[in-house]
Parts: structure tokens; sequence; C-alpha cells
């Protein structure tokens, strides 16, 4: 009776988790197993669902029926937009990467990315995996799991929307959508300025020496400076990846806020 009693509640629980792991970064990867993501949804959510309970009402008890639909429903919904919005920041690198690429010269030699089996710009997936082990050196991956879990307590399963802002979750993703754009200009701009003036120079080579072949020379030239430059500005990469991972977390609780009503 008791197992029955948890099972629709459960059942929530693990529906948010599933999706939230097929969207997050890092746990969504495609070289992870599905079969250890489907255990890691189904462990988090046996862990969660003692807390989650308790904050069910007794009074309505959630029962197999047409409003249950529903829930699950929304359960899908609301793993997969704070999944998707932590992922949507990560690929600031991945965008990074492919301004630069464009710069180089290395736009026309693309590799599969590993996260999405799609072809991805060389430096945006050189980029992405330093991006990823840092996010696993901050113990990233355990503040995702933290919020997932928040989630529902800040929108309980058992609660449907009564009226839910559209409006301001339009804003909210626009803002993050240009947060993102923007941190991905400030990765690529120490390369990209930097080639600007190769090609600057380059011009004026082309003008005042008519006998050197430029395109010979300026390719080697271009990847030479993009690699120099690209090691002098590490540290500041990795400084800029941090505030990234910080606005992550702090897009995440405000769509939590947002999505619960509050």
């Amino acid at each position: 009776m008791v197992i029955l009693e948890f099972l629709p509640v459960f059942l929530l629980v693990f529906v948010r988790m599933s999706a939230f792991i097929l969207a997050a970064p890092v746990f969504s990867t495609r070289g992870v197993p599905n079969t250890f993501k489907i255990g890691l949804a189904f462990f988090l959510s046996l862990i969660a669902v003692f807390a989650v309970n308790m904050t069910v009402d007794p009074a309505e008890p959630i029962a197999f029926d047409g409003r249950y639909v529903l829930l699950i429903l929304k359960e899908v919904l609301v793993g997969l937009s704070l999944g998707f919005i932590a992922m949507m920041l990560i690929y600031a690198v991945q965008i990074a990467g492919g301004l630069i690429d464009m710069q180089i010269g290395f736009a026309i030699a693309n590799v599969i990315d590993p996260q999405t089996g799609m072809h991805s710009p060389l430096t945006g997936n050189f980029k992405f995996i330093l991006a990823i082990l840092l996010l696993l050196s901050l113990d990233g991956h355990h503040m995702l799991i933290k919020g997932i879990i928040t989630s529902y307590y800040a929108v309980p399963v058992d609660v449907m929307w009564q009226q839910l802002d559209t409006g301001s979750i339009a804003r909210f993703a626009v803002n993050v959508f240009v947060y993102m754009f923007s941190s991905a200009f400030m990765m690529a701009a120490p390369v990209v300025g930097s080639l600007f003036l190769v090609d600057v120079a380059l011009g004026i080579m082309a003008r005042t020496v008519p006998q050197m072949n430029i395109f010979v020379v300026g390719l080697p030239l271009k990847i030479f400076v993009s690699f120099a430059v690209l090691f002098v500005a590490l540290p500041g990469y990795f400084y800029i990846l941090k505030r990234l991972f910080e606005e992550m977390y702090r897009s995440m609780a405000q769509l939590m806020k947002l999505l619960g009503g509050s």
C-alpha cells in the first residue's frame, strides 16, 4: 500500500528528472550510455521522491486519471526547459569557436561533436571540451543535480499551472539568448581582433610587395597568430566560463520562479 501511494508521485518525479538529463550539459552527451542515463534518473528520483512527497497535499492525493496526463506533460516541459536553458548557455562556447574558425580558415574542416553528433568547428570543439572539464572540476554537475531537485519545491509536481506568464518567460529566454551571444563574442574577441590586424597587415603587404603570394603566407601566419593569442588569452577564457556557469545557475533559478508562478 505504501508503494502504491508513492508510485504516482515517483513517476512524476522520474519524468521530470529524465527530461532534464536528456537536455542538460554533461548528462546528455551521446557518449554517455542510455542505460546509465535511465539508471541515474531512476536513483536520483528515488532519493528525491521522499522529500517531494512531503510537499504533496494529503487531502488531494495524486491519482491516475485525466489530470495525471496533464501533470506528466507539465513535468516533461519543466525538465526540458531547465536542461535547455543550461545547455544553451554552454553553447556560447561553440559559437565563439565558430567565429574564430571563420577568421582562421578552419571553417571548412569540421569534426563530429560528441555532444550532439553534428559537425562542429575545430576550435569550438576544443573550447567545448575545456568548458566541460572546467564544469566538472568545479562540481558543476552536482550544482545541476541540486538545481533540478530544488525545482520540485519551486514547481510542485501535483500543481497544474493556473495562469502562466508567457510574456515574462519569453523576455527571459530572449535575455538568456542575448547573454549567450555576448559571452561568445567576449570569448572570441581576442583572436578575432588579432586576426583582423593580421588581415590589415597582409593587405598592406600585398599593395607594397605585389610579388609576394599573400595567400601562401597568410594562412600559416594566421594559424600561428591565432594559436599564440589563444594560449595567452586562456586565463581570461576560464574567467568568462566561470561567469557563464554562474549565469547558468541564476538562469535556472529564475526560470523555476517563472514556471512556479512566483
